[in-house]
């Protein structure tokens, strides 16, 4: 009788355990469609692919909830804030570059910093990649989950082809960013703007009376610019600008989490950095595809 009633009991504490009401945890993030078209980015897969495998890795104890991406309650650049708050979000997958409050992280805008995929994939979970993320953490007091690649194909979208650096000399130039001021030293285009993504998706770079000739971008965001519409070229250099996305989760939150439900989630980011490197070539493959139908000419840059 005795092992039947201890029976019963184990019986409705397992069934207890398994009614218990899964943890949600809400994340915010950048990728999005915009209104102009679909950016082809592997970014919003891998997201989904993590959310995927920690409901997996879990059991189904922790939902990863990835909200629509650039939502007016949780402003992009303040997302890593929200996150450290944890009343609206309570994770974050943001790019790097956005952390303005840890300026090391601008180390991943050099130009031909990595040499190639290889040598990003090498980057993840590196000894300087801990660091920075030690850095954010400090930062904005938040837990660093880890980071994955985002892409590194630069594109610059011109009027007439830019085949050799000589070919910017002369030209009114939109570039990329002023951190990359130095990259003119030696070359000198006639004058050089930095209208910016939200900008250009609106048009500023292809609108009646501009007067760009050549613009330096990401090769992802061509399309919903419509860049087509004005420049007939496009160069595509391979691993001069490289980014991560960062994934930050809520100190609280990630303490409160039992070691099973942490593994399960550390899991899924690793598989999800073992597949971003994989992954950024279709973005590539995606986006070139994409231009040339828009009736663009491809060039590769050379040695």
């Amino acid at each position: 009788m005795k092992i039947y009633l201890v029976f019963i009991i184990n019986l409705i504490i397992s069934s207890l355990s398994f009614a218990q009401s899964e943890v949600v945890i809400k994340v915010g993030n950048v990728i999005g469609d915009a209104p102009n078209g679909r950016m082809p980015l592997h970014t919003g897969l891998l997201q989904k692919q993590i959310s995927e495998k920690i409901y997996k890795n879990t059991k189904g104890e922790i939902n990863f909830e990835i909200l629509p991406g650039k939502r007016p309650d949780i402003p992009v650049f303040i997302m890593p804030d929200m996150t450290a708050k944890g009343d609206v979000i309570q994770a974050t997958i943001v790019p790097s570059l956005f952390l303005t409050h840890v300026p090391e992280m601008l180390i991943q805008s050099i130009p031909f910093l990595f040499e190639s995929d290889e040598h990003s994939r090498r980057f993840m979970n590196s000894e300087i990649d801990n660091w920075l993320s030690k850095k954010v953490e400090k930062a904005y007091n938040v837990k660093v989950l880890g980071s994955f690649h985002h892409s590194n194909a630069v594109s610059v979208n011109s009027i007439t082809p830019i085949l050799k650096v000589e070919d910017f000399n002369g030209k009114i130039l939109n570039d990329f960013s002023e951190s990359w001021q130095p990259l003119w030293q030696n070359i000198k285009p006639k004058e050089i703007t930095y209208i910016g993504y939200n900008d250009a998706v609106n048009g500023k770079l292809t609108e009646d009376g501009v007067k760009t000739e050549v613009t330096i971008g990401m090769l992802q965001n061509n399309h919903c610019q419509k860049l087509h519409d004005r420049y007939k070229h496009l160069t595509l250099v391979p691993n001069m600008y490289n980014i991560y996305y960062t994934v930050l989760i809520n100190n609280d939150v990630w303490n409160k989490l039992s070691p099973f439900q942490k593994t399960g989630i550390n899991r899924a980011i690793k598989e999800a950095q073992d597949a971003s490197i994989a992954m950024h070539a279709d973005t590539m493959m995606w986006a070139i595809q994409l231009n040339q139908s828009e009736g663009v000419k491809i060039h590769f840059l050379s040695a």
